[in-house]
């Protein structure tokens, strides 16, 4: 089962740009050697455009221009900050945790860091279910609503100076977390130093080397330049989390309630005048964005066959290793 092929896109093309900034050393293997990847693509909040390059070295691939850390939190307003999975965040709250937790004996019960916990949705499933938990998160909001829970929450630049009051941690989640963050190593690298001895580490990242990727190029919806600074295949990110120290035990690339959307916003990208259209709809309906009527009707009459298409294709795709959304479970060293 194949994905809708996109059409051309009634965009037009980006402005010209000056010239660019070369990108730093790749942080994974520090060469310097960078070749084009995907250009144009468009942030459908700033409506700026950004590209990808990959190291010609390790294969990392990398947004570029990169914002500097300093101006990240422009690309993170609060039209951004929604519950992005609104329809489908309680089932995927469960399996997270299910998955988590078969990687511990039946009944085990300990100490678990949600790195970038969001909502907060995940880690308060895992605290129900008798777990000690902790949270890294930007959101102060949240940050202090889990401090009420009787959790450990601190921002991730406290938590990487100071640790945490509790001691090491028997489980790490970073769920769509590595991909968002100025150095992904550093980070894989300090989770695998929290760790208990065989404690696991679990990450989520989009899958560039998905065929879904692969297909839409540009238009495709998990891309989300600039908040994704990093873009990893299942290579780059074994590659990663062994530099770090870590030895992955598993992989998966099917997270139904990502792929399936990935294939319809990424088709719909390709047909309306700006992209994720249906996507805002759906998770700002309290006030969403202004756009034509061309572009909303386009989305919504769409939706069922492109909803239908794309679960045969996410569960195809999965099947190869192919699947929009790469999670690795690894142990510590």
């Amino acid at each position: 089962m194949t994905a809708p092929a996109p059409s051309s896109s009634p965009r037009t093309p980006p402005p010209p740009t000056p010239p660019p900034v070369p990108n730093p050393p790749c942080v994974l293997c520090g060469a310097t050697d960078w070749k084009p990847h995907t250009a144009a693509i468009e942030d459908y909040l700033s409506h700026e455009f950004f590209d990808l390059e990959r190291c010609g070295q390790c294969g990392l691939v990398v947004t570029t221009p990169a914002p500097p850390p300093a101006e990240l939190g422009r690309y993170y307003p609060p039209r951004y900050r929604v519950d992005r999975q609104r329809q489908t965040g309680g089932w995927r709250t469960k399996r997270r945790a299910a998955m988590l937790q078969k990687q511990f004996p039946r009944n085990f019960r300990g100490r678990l860091l949600d790195a970038g916990c969001g909502t907060g949705a995940f880690a308060m499933e895992m605290q129900r279910r008798g777990w000690t938990v902790a949270v890294t998160e930007l959101n102060d909001t949240v940050l202090d609503d889990m401090r009420k829970r009787g959790m450990e929450a601190k921002r991730p630049d406290d938590a990487l100076r100071e640790g945490f009051a509790g001691g090491k941690f028997d489980a790490i989640t970073a769920w769509h977390v590595l991909e968002h963050v100025p150095n992904a190593l550093e980070l894989a690298t300090w989770a695998r130093l929290q760790l208990n001895r065989d404690g696991v580490f679990q990450a989520t990242v989009p899958n560039l080397a998905s065929w879904q990727a692969e297909r839409y190029g540009r238009h495709w919806l998990h891309l989300d330049v600039p908040r994704h600074l990093f873009h990893f295949t299942p290579t780059t990110l074994r590659d990663l989390t062994d530099k770090a120290g870590l030895i992955t035990v598993a992989t998966s690339t099917l997270a139904l309630e990502y792929d399936v959307f990935g294939i319809v916003q990424s088709s719909l990208n390709t047909r309306c005048s700006r992209p994720n259209v249906l996507f805002e709809r759906l998770t700002n309906k309290d006030a969403p964005p202004v756009v034509n009527s061309r572009d909303v009707s386009i989305s919504y009459l769409q939706l069922p066959v492109l909803t239908v298409l794309g679960v045969a294709h996410a569960l195809t795709a999965a099947a190869r290793a192919k699947g929009g959304t790469l999670t690795a479970t690894c142990r510590a060293r």
